[in-house]
């Protein structure tokens, strides 16, 4: 009896190390947006440190820093841009599958879908 629950708590420990390890956004990523003036490709640089989700997205208007959180698959970043209209918050939320993320972008006065495959 003693056996089966050790086994017990060590399978289970191995299954909960294995879906954080694969829930980890950290890494470079490439994006696919469907902005709202058409495609956009860019770039994320993303660290992950426990829930806390830093880093740098680029794409042709330039780069920026992000920052956010992921719990479990759910991954939830913010950003501002500046454009001649004034700063533009950003809100991201993504499910990530691994290498792969997909979510939308809020921008406030519209969305966008994207799709990322990590490097």
């Amino acid at each position: 009896m003693a056996r089966l629950i050790s086994l017990a708590l060590i399978l289970g420990l191995v299954f909960t190390v294995s879906a954080r390890a694969q829930n980890s956004v950290a890494g470079s990523w490439d994006l696919a947006i469907n902005g709202p003036e058409g495609p956009i490709t860019a770039g994320a640089v993303l660290k992950q440190d426990g829930d806390k989700v830093t880093g740098t997205l680029s794409s042709p208007q330039g780069e920026t820093a992000v920052a956010g959180t992921m719990t479990g698959t759910t991954m939830a970043l913010a950003f501002t841009v500046a454009t001649p209209q004034g700063n533009l918050d950003i809100k991201v939320t993504a499910e990530v599958n691994g290498a792969e993320m997909k979510g939308m972008m809020d921008f406030g006065m519209g969305q966008a879908d994207f799709t990322g495959k990590k490097k």
